[in-house]
């Protein structure tokens, strides 16, 4: 399956005890089909805020759910890689 038109958030609000509701965070959009493989990237406006938690969601039709193979968080200068799945 290919990821098309998902959201990138971010919250403080941890997603293990309180799961993320579509678009009620800060987000970016991404428009456009990802293909099998394929990398692309999504940036947020700069701010002084801080967030702990970065939310990678899609609004399914169905509720098969996605699998990321890797998601990479640069912040000022830092990497963050995490594998996911």
């Amino acid at each position: 399956m290919r990821m098309s038109n998902f959201v990138a958030g971010l919250t403080n609000t941890n997603p293990a005890t309180t799961a993320p509701v579509y678009k009620q965070y800060r987000y970016v959009q991404y428009n456009g089909t990802v293909g099998l493989g394929a990398t692309v990237s999504v940036s947020f406006p700069p701010t002084m805020d801080m967030f702990r938690y970065v939310i990678i969601q899609a609004q399914h039709e169905s509720d098969l759910a996605i699998c990321l193979g890797e998601v990479k968080v640069f912040l000022r200068g830092i990497m963050f890689f995490f594998i996911l799945c």
